[in-house]
């Protein structure tokens, strides 16, 4: 959904062509952001929304993204949220148990750091866009973070 007054960034973003709500039980200590909000575009971009974070990279997927289980691959671009540098994410889904894991390794730093959590895909609540700001998608997905927060 189109946040009005919000620029539009169609020369990076495609159309957003899948969402997930993430509500993360183990956390990387620097980015200690339960919820978030991940959105999936066309042509190999992504965003993460989260209440401390909003940043853009490319992902790779190693399978449909609907597959029961699916790896994907993630490269954050550089962001304020990773020091103007880049991050990469491998993720691990599985929609039979709703959970995944999350493998984050940062340039210079040997050792990978590990996350893991919940996640659901939001489907209910019309067409996201790229323009989508946590302000605005958090309250849609109350409903949704407070089942994932649940189990």
């Amino acid at each position: 959904m189109h946040t009005p007054g919000v620029p539009q960034t169609p020369h990076l973003f495609g159309d957003v062509v899948r969402a997930e709500a993430l509500h993360y039980t183990e956390l990387f200590a620097e980015k200690p952001f339960v919820p978030a909000l991940l959105l999936y575009c066309s042509n190999g971009a992504y965003r993460i929304l989260s209440p401390g974070e909003d940043h853009p990279g490319s992902y790779v997927a190693e399978g449909p993204l609907s597959a029961e289980r699916v790896r994907v691959n993630f490269i954050s671009w550089p962001s304020e949220d990773w020091n103007r540098n880049v991050a990469f994410h491998v993720l691990d889904f599985d929609r039979t148990t709703g959970g995944f894991t999350q493998r984050l390794r940062l340039p210079g730093d040997p050792e990978p750091k590990h996350q893991a959590g919940r996640h659901t895909e939001v489907t209910d609540l019309g067409a996201w866009d790229v323009d989508t700001t946590w302000e605005t998608a958090e309250p849609l997905l109350r409903e949704s973070f407070k089942a994932l927060a649940r189990g």
